[in-house]
């Protein structure tokens, strides 16, 4: 069973812990403490930030962040989306020792229904950025309706999917 869980002082050295394979650490732009640190950064600059360990039968196999935010960077200004509110998945990642297992795909499957809930707030869209090198990533994203906008940064790839305000999203599951 996938569980996540929030962070804190008895999970977060295991959490640190854990990393990708050697020839997956191109996808991964930076490490889950950098992340952890990276939402209480945010947090404390008023953008709410959702780090969360993710627990495959009580044993800590991954790590996921995701962010709530305007989408106002000025390489969206022509996009339907400029100016709106997302969720941003700003991290996601499975253990090395615990890949092929389904996991990354179950855990991003709650995620996403942890945020139609509109924790945060109500949002138009869910969005992210991949390696556009992971077909892997590309796939799964593709597999819960994320559409790539063809926006590039630093050789990733901004993948959005639209919500509506019921917290219900469109397109398959």
């Amino acid at each position: 069973m996938i569980e996540l869980r929030k962070i804190n002082g008895e999970n977060i050295d295991e959490i640190v812990a854990l990393e990708v394979a050697e020839d997956q650490e191109d996808f991964i732009q930076t490490t889950n403490l950098r992340s952890f640190a990276d939402a209480h950064m945010l947090n404390a600059d008023g953008i709410p930030a959702t780090p969360l360990a993710i627990y495959a039968d009580e044993i800590p196999v991954g790590f996921m962040m995701y962010i709530y935010d305007t989408m106002d960077h000025e390489s969206f200004e022509n996009e339907v989306f400029y100016g709106k509110k997302s969720y941003f998945i700003w991290h996601m990642m499975i253990g090395n020792n615990f890949q092929g297992k389904g996991y990354g795909k179950l855990a991003f499957k709650k995620m996403l229904r942890h945020m139609e809930t509109m924790p945060d707030g109500e949002a138009d869209y869910a969005s992210l950025f991949y390696q556009t090198s992971n077909t892997t990533a590309r796939n799964l994203y593709a597999s819960f309706g994320f559409v790539d906008t063809g926006i590039i940064q630093d050789q990733s790839m901004l993948a959005v999917k639209k919500l509506d305000v019921t917290g219900k999203t469109h397109g398959p599951k």
